[in-house]
């Protein structure tokens, strides 16, 4: 699957936190460069 981009700061230096976010369609991610937790809509 393709990277993914930190919202805060463009890196795609992301980690999966979680499968499955604060809904099915979403997945928490982490970035490893500024370190914000983020939630990514999934393409389902």
């Amino acid at each position: 699957h393709r990277p993914i981009a930190c919202p805060r700061c463009s890196s795609v230096d992301t980690e999966v936190v979680s499968e499955f976010g604060s809904t099915a369609c979403k997945a928490s991610y982490r970035c490893l460069d500024c370190l914000e937790p983020f939630e990514y809509f999934k393409c389902l």
